[in-house]
This record gives structure tokens, sequence and C-alpha cells, in this order.
């Protein structure tokens, strides 16, 4: 190393949850409902805002699965919303509002992905404002609305997720 230069090693602040179970062909990979990163907790069903390799806009997406190799390495699978500007070319007719999401269905290429769990950047209100159960939600305190879907095989905005999207 020359002189002047060091090298700087980030250790993030972390603790993991409840565990969940194991899996795995090997039954090696450890499950979790949640875990805490730099004071923040998450857990399952999560609103999330994940790195984006391109500059810009984080990636939103809802954690599905949360876990831990035997390695040691952390991953989670996420569900993707994606934002207007990412479907553009199926939004043919379709009007939204400026902060709408719509969560992927179908079951494939797009719906979810694996990603190392450090690439979490913050926590974010993605607010379904078909859900009227909760007298305390009011979608100006959302970040993000979403009451549609992005079907990813078939490549069209949808009112309703199929079955398999909905028990993901």
């Amino acid at each position: 190393m020359a002189e002047g230069e060091s090298t700087i090693t980030e250790e993030l602040e972390f603790a993991w949850g409840k565990k969940r179970g194991k899996g795995g062909k090997r039954k090696d990979v450890q499950f979790y409902e949640s875990f805490t990163l730099e004071g923040v907790e998450y857990a399952l069903n999560d609103a999330v805002c994940l790195q984006n390799a391109v500059a810009g806009d984080p990636h939103v997406g809802r954690l599905i699965k949360i876990w831990e190799n035997r390695d040691g390495s952390r991953k989670v699978k996420v569900q993707w919303f994606f934002r207007p500007q990412d479907i553009r070319a199926f939004l043919c007719g379709v009007h939204f509002r400026p902060n709408e999401l719509f969560l992927a269905c179908g079951d494939g290429k797009g719906f979810a992905n694996v990603n190392p769990l450090e690439t979490i950047v913050d926590k974010c209100n993605v607010l379904h404002v078909r859900d009227t159960g909760n007298p305390h939600s009011n979608e100006s305190d959302a970040d993000f609305v979403f009451f549609r879907f992005f079907d990813v095989v078939q490549r069209k905005v949808v009112d309703q997720m199929d079955d398999k999207a909905a028990e993901a």
C-alpha cells in the first residue's frame, strides 16, 4: 500500500431476528423472519429500497424470504414493485398516480429475485390504497401507493394478482 493510502472497511450494524427454520439441499440454510440493519428493523413483507447498480432511484421491492447461507452470506428474495417509467412500453392508455407503483405478479422473469441483504438501502412506506382496514393509514404519509399489479408473463397491468403471487 502506498504512503497515505488506507483501507476502509465499513462494518454494518447487523443482527438477525427470529429464526424460521432450515432449508436448502443440505438443510444448511437458516431462514429468518426479520433482521436489524443499521438500527432499522426489517421483516418479511416489508417494502424496501435497494441499491440501483445504475445511477437513479433505488429499486423498490417486498421482502418475501430472508436467509443466511452456510458460508455466512446473507440473502433476501424480493418481489418487485415497478415504477411507471420501468414499464412505460406496456402502459398504453393506463393512467397512473405520480407516486404509484405496480406490484409484480405472474410466474416469470421479473417477478422476484435474490439479492445480497446488504443491498438494502432503507425501508419505505408503500400503501395499498384499497386497504381501508387501517384507520391510521394516510395516503399523504406514504412514499408510494399501489392498487394494481404488473403481470410479468402477460406484460400488462392487471387489477388482481394470481394465487401463486399471493402465496409468495
